[in-house]
């Protein structure tokens, strides 16, 4: 049991460093085009996301560490932390999701970019536009 207790450390480390590695699709684009597509979606933050995942994974296990003992116990509660972490992970991203938008952008390249916005966007399919820094604008 010590022994899982020295790596929980490393994999909250580990989560929260693929946590920061998230980025905001179309965020580093630039030029012109016209709007292809406007979906509506949601996007859960990162953060709660990794603190569900933890979360769940510590109450399960210690939830499932009460089952049995000897290595029944260490099964029950290895479970007890799979499943937990799947319960917190599914409960913080309904619980922190934001209304977002992905533009599909055909640049004068001919290739299709998606650029995501946080506010309602003002462009319609078909509309000229310039985007830069992830702000679409109408030519």
């Amino acid at each position: 049991m010590a022994r899982s207790v020295r790596g929980r450390p490393l994999l909250l480390a580990l989560l929260v460093l693929v946590a920061g590695c998230a980025t905001t699709p179309g965020a580093d684009v630039a030029g012109t085009g016209q709007v292809m597509a406007i979906r509506e979606t949601q996007q859960t933050s990162d953060g709660a996301r990794v603190v569900g995942t933890l979360g769940g994974a510590i109450a399960g296990a210690l939830i499932g560490s009460q089952i049995g003992g000897g290595s029944g116990q260490i099964i029950a509660g290895t479970i007890g932390s799979v499943g937990g972490a799947m319960a917190g992970s599914a409960i913080a991203n309904h619980a922190g999701a934001a209304l977002v938008w992905d533009i599909t952008v055909r640049f004068d390249d001919g290739i299709d970019r998606t650029i995501r916005v946080r506010e309602r966007p003002t462009v319609r399919p078909g509309d000229r536009v310039s985007v830069a820094g992830g702000v679409v604008t109408r030519l």
